[in-house]
């Protein structure tokens, strides 16, 4: 070893503690930045090659080497954190489409439908009741109060359909935001990719990155696989939204005058994908299958009353329906959108009397009536409470894993603190080494032959 080995040795510690100070230094400037991962000087003993009969014993090492800056991530807790802002996201979109269904339907039992039904019935109730003086008015305000149990089941059907129309509207939205982001993570992975090949440090770079990732992952649920050369790909079920350098397009397929009934589907790359899930995944199915499930029963509920109606009317020979449900040509289809007073005049009571028979038997019929719009009112709501639970739940336990992301990767200021002043401890010693083997070689020098002179 050489007389001056130590001076090495002291010149790359000091250059390992400045390269630690200058990464705390990072760490603490980015505390408050989203999405960084604190990074580490990583460092190994220096070893001191000896062979052959140059062997020397008794020596110590080559002094430290510094081998790179690593990026503090724990892969497990990552990928739990982004699966379970996934699910978040995905239980939030239902529970916004429940609680539209909800809003839709804006009926308290004081008001809205069940109001209207029963103001309905009250109006039947007098009818069965007027005496020849008071028949016209009584007739008249059934036909009112009819009118109005059309106008709020139509107007429930439009709303529903409104709905569609603003879920297929977010659904573009959203695959808009995950093609930039995947055009972003492809544009990152050439960027790494060189940074890496040509001996640099890409931690920023695969911040980036995994924000990215994480905005897809909450989107669709996508998946990722990591590749050589520090490149992911990522999935949508199973569909490549992103290849090395490559990002394909992600589209919603809406067909041609769609309407609340005709299913969105998810193209990658011109291929069938569906997202695991996701924002994306909860929207598509508010619009394939929660609202068609409730328009189809708001349709029952139509079709039944005009039924229902229409059977009491005609208890007295003579009288045709009062609602209708069928559209202009004819075809009993959409019922709640088509439901209509017909205008057709009736008559409560047969020729002849004054029994008021089909002002009794529609009594009667909105009875069974009611008692199954309240019911239905009733299931909707416990869904939509179900749904905002699941949907809470759902963003506390992505909390929690976040945070235990966060503790493994994010920066904690009291930590960084004790770091720099290690560092700047080792930096003194080190600078203390030198300076003391200087005078040491500096005695060397100066004194060597001088004795005795």
């Amino acid at each position: 070893m050489s007389t001056f080995s130590g001076i090495n040795q002291a010149s790359r510690a000091l250059s390992a503690a400045q390269r630690g100070m200058e990464t705390t230094g990072q760490n603490i400037a980015n505390v408050n930045t989203p999405g960084y991962s604190r990074q580490r000087v990583d460092q190994t003993s220096g070893v001191l090659t000896q062979t052959g009969q140059h062997v020397q014993r008794n020596v110590a090492g080559d002094g430290v080497q510094v081998t790179g800056i690593s990026r503090v991530a724990d892969a497990l807790a990552t990928a739990t954190a982004r699966q379970d802002a996934a699910t978040a996201a995905e239980q939030k979109a239902a529970g916004q489409v429940w609680a539209g269904i909800e809003s839709a339907l804006a009926d308290t039992g004081t008001s809205g439908l069940s109001k209207d039904l029963a103001d309905l019935s009250s109006a039947w109730n007098d009818l069965a009741k007027a005496g020849a003086d008071g028949a016209d008015a009584a007739r008249s305000l059934v036909a009112t109060r009819t009118q109005a149990v059309v106008s709020t089941v139509t107007g429930m059907n439009d709303q529903l359909e409104g709905q569609y129309t603003g879920l297929t509207d977010q659904a573009q939205l959203l695959a808009a935001d995950v093609n930039r982001a995947a055009a972003s993570v492809a544009e990152l992975n050439d960027a790494i990719r060189g940074t890496l090949a040509a001996g640099g440090t890409a931690n920023e770079l695969l911040d980036q990155r995994e924000q990215l990732l994480s905005t897809l992952a909450g989107a669709t649920g996508a998946r990722t696989v990591q590749r050589d050369g520090g490149v992911v790909d990522v999935y949508v079920g199973n569909a490549a939204l992103v290849s090395g350098g490559q990002s394909a397009t992600l589209s919603i397929v809406v067909p041609a005058g769609a309407r609340l009934g005709a299913e969105l589907t998810v193209n990658v790359g011109g291929a069938p994908a569906a997202p695991a899930s996701g924002a994306l995944k909860g929207v598509l199915d508010g619009a394939n299958t929660t609202l068609p499930k409730q328009k189809e029963a708001l349709d029952a509920f139509a079709t039944t009353l005009a039924d229902r109606i229409n059977t009491a009317v005609k208890t007295v020979a003579g009288n045709g329906d009062l609602l209708s449900t069928t559209d202009s040509a004819g075809n009993a289809v959409d019922a709640a959108r088509n439901l209509a007073l017909t205008g057709n005049a009736f008559q409560d009571s047969a020729a002849g009397t004054v029994d008021r028979a089909a002002a009794k038997a529609a009594v009667t019929e909105l009875r069974t009536v009611t008692t199954a719009w309240r019911k239905e009112v009733t299931g909707i709501a416990s869904s939509a409470q179900s749904a905002e639970n699941r949907a809470a739940l759902a963003e506390q336990v992505s909390l929690k894993s976040d945070a235990a992301r966060e503790a493994v990767s994010g920066v904690n200021l009291d930590e960084e603190m004790t770091n720099l002043v290690s560092y700047q401890h080792a930096y003194s010693a080190a600078a203390r080494v030198l300076t003391a083997i200087d005078e040491a070689l500096d005695t060397l020098i100066r004194g060597t032959g001088v004795v005795g002179r």
